[in-house]
């Protein structure tokens, strides 16, 4: 499989079936995207798609033979707030993904985060979060915008890093491709999501079992005395009565909001591991991948 890694995007362009993807999404192709082939195996058992596989310690890492004119200009902005990262009480780790990790960024763009709390800490997690960007003037909202503004709408505990279950029935190629190009902001452990998605692997064949997308960040280590006071003054059973309060606050306005972004198309999830808000798109990308496949192969 080493081989594939010497392929790049000059010498492959003819083979376009394996263009698919970033052909639907208009996204710039990455360098090696055989990196990024998706393969049909749902066949396989789960047992045999969740053992996945490891690979050499010096993968290349992907990016783009082009940047986008904007992600340097994102990146200076997004550096800028290191320290609110390492602050945010019962964060474990903060992913960028969508726009800025698929180099499909344009000048009023959003700046998406997939976040992972700390275990049973989900919802202070996200009131942190929501107070503090807030207080930046960073949050996504219909007052302050969305350019260059943080959209804080996914959420899982360490404890359920495995993003399997949330798959649709079919071939989700878009939430394949969407796992695979996280990019890690903050990790307040060296800890990385794909030790917990090793089925990956087996969806996407040359997938290694760690980060290797590279859009020029270095991540954000560690924690402020901000956020360890925090976490230690609401931990424990004062933390666990915090947790089931903002539940219970807040819980007409989930039901409103979950019922209204329904209708809209979203992909809502709300428990006690998992907190989603998406605009979901996939079974349109699932459809336009199986039309495009049927268009090439006639």
């Amino acid at each position: 499989m080493a081989e594939n890694y010497d392929f790049s995007l000059t010498n492959t362009l003819e083979d376009n079936q394996h263009l698919v993807f970033y052909k639907i999404m208009k996204y710039d192709v990455p360098r090696h995207y055989s990196y990024f082939l998706f393969e049909k195996k749902w066949w396989k058992k789960q047992e045999d798609i969740l053992r996945g596989q490891e690979f050499p310690p010096d993968e290349p890492k992907y990016s783009w033979d082009k940047k986008n004119p904007y992600i340097d200009d994102f990146l200076k902005y997004i550096n800028k707030y290191s320290r609110l990262y390492r602050s945010v009480p019962f964060i474990q780790s903060i992913y960028l993904c969508n726009s800025i990790t698929f180099n499909a960024l344009n000048a009023d763009s959003d700046i998406d985060v997939f976040i992972v709390t700390k275990k049973w800490s989900l919802r202070r997690a996200r009131f942190w979060s929501a107070i503090l960007f807030f207080l930046f003037g960073l949050k996504r909202g219909a007052i302050r915008g969305k350019k260059k503004k943080f959209c804080l709408s996914f959420y899982v505990t360490q404890t359920h890093q495995n993003l399997y279950n949330i798959m649709l029935p079919q071939n989700d190629i878009y939430f394949m491709y969407w796992l695979a190009h996280l990019v890690p902001l903050y990790q307040e452990t060296p800890e990385n999501i794909y030790k917990h998605n090793k089925w990956l692997e087996s969806a996407l064949p040359n997938f290694p079992g760690r980060h290797c997308i590279d859009i020029w960040l270095k991540p954000t280590w560690g924690k402020t005395k901000f956020k360890k006071i925090v976490e230690f003054l609401s931990g424990g059973i004062i933390g666990q009565a915090c947790e089931y309060l903002i539940k219970l606050i807040r819980l007409p306005i989930v039901i409103y909001k979950t019922k209204q972004l329904k209708e809209r198309g979203w992909g809502i999830v709300v428990n006690n591991n998992m907190l989603k808000f998406h605009m979901d798109i996939r079974k349109k990308i699932h459809l336009l991948y199986i039309m495009y496949k049927k268009k090439m192969n006639k």
